[in-house]
């Protein structure tokens, strides 16, 4: 291990540890429950401002840090790999460039950067997405026997044959180029650029919105219909959201209960957008892209690092 990885694997494991206390034990400060009590608790509350204080400021420095040498941590870990970036809705576009710019620091190659449009994820436009997925499929004949009364998974397919593919047939052929005109002119999907190839590994970036009203549950179970299917097609893939993404009621908790993407090469992590979560977001793909894919971030309110950060012994 390089005297960099060394170094910057404690620092981010900290960072991580102390991202996981503010995530979970935040909440309001306390507040007093009679007049004998106001002078101890206003005494408290003080001094809990000036530990959120330091710890804003540590994390600012270790921010700082981790973003001037993440480029040298990150250097081989996806060499030569062609990656498909693919950006669920409210997803804001600093993340999708700091996201793009880790994965060339890593060695690996940004073959598209697909946004999927609100209507994708809205479940009052399935009958829209299931129009539009039925002309896109019309003689595409390797796609022929994806099951007509499953939408998303259609749909999912049909993303999946156009931007993704694996080691030994990554190549932007007719078809894939036939399925991006129709899905970008029904306005479904948005890419920045046309592709020269199909990525290999996929990375997916969610919001991390969470919630048990019907709208955004439906959203999380179309994104897990579209993960499996990208998955299936991929040699490795990752899911990342902020910390929200695995608590109650956010995709993670959902994407991670479900058989079949268990089975499959994927990796989640819910550290977000920051320097060090983007390093980790490269080595959780890196470990699903090697067969050893897993649950990183904060789980069950401690730090998990994936495999290539994890420090050794540890």
């Amino acid at each position: 291990m390089s005297t960099l990885r060394q170094y910057l694997i404690p620092l981010f494991a900290a960072c991580m540890a102390l991202a996981a206390g503010i995530a979970l034990g935040g909440g309001p400060l306390q507040t007093a429950s009679g007049a004998d009590d106001n002078e101890s608790l206003q005494s408290s509350n003080h001094a809990l401002r000036d530990e959120l204080v330091a710890v804003r400021a540590g994390m600012s420095f270790d921010e700082a840090l981790s973003s001037a040498t993440a480029p040298g941590l990150l250097t081989g870990r996806l060499a030569n790999l062609g990656v498909t970036l693919v950006v669920l809705p409210r997803v804001g576009p600093t993340w999708v460039g700091d996201m793009a710019a880790a994965v060339e620091w890593s060695g690996g190659i940004v073959t598209s950067v697909v946004t999927l449009d609100d209507d994708v994820v809205d479940p009052e436009k399935k009958t829209y997405v299931d129009s539009v997925t039925d002309s896109t499929l019309r003689g595409v004949k390797d796609l022929a026997a994806t099951p007509a009364d499953e939408t998303y998974a259609r749909f999912g397919a049909v993303l999946a044959r156009a931007y993704v593919g694996q080691s030994d047939d990554d190549a932007y052929d007719d078809v894939a180029l036939k399925i991006d005109s129709e899905l970008e002119g029904a306005k479904l999907v948005m890419l920045s650029e046309q592709p020269l190839r199909r990525g290999t590994v996929v990375i997916v970036l969610s919001s991390g919105e969470r919630g048990d009203d019907r709208v955004t549950e439906a959203g999380h179970v179309i994104a897990v219909e579209l993960v499996t299917e990208l998955a299936k097609a991929s040699d490795g893939l990752v899911v990342t959201t902020p910390s929200t993404g695995r608590e109650d009621n956010g995709l993670l908790t959902r994407l991670t209960d479900v058989a079949d993407v268990k089975r499959l090469p994927v990796s989640t992590i819910n550290a977000g957008g920051t320097s060090g979560a983007l390093v980790a977001t490269v080595d959780a793909l890196a470990a699903a892209a090697a067969g050893e894919p897993g649950d990183f971030g904060i789980v069950d309110g401690k730090a998990a690092l994936p495999p290539g950060l994890a420090p050794e012994g540890g």
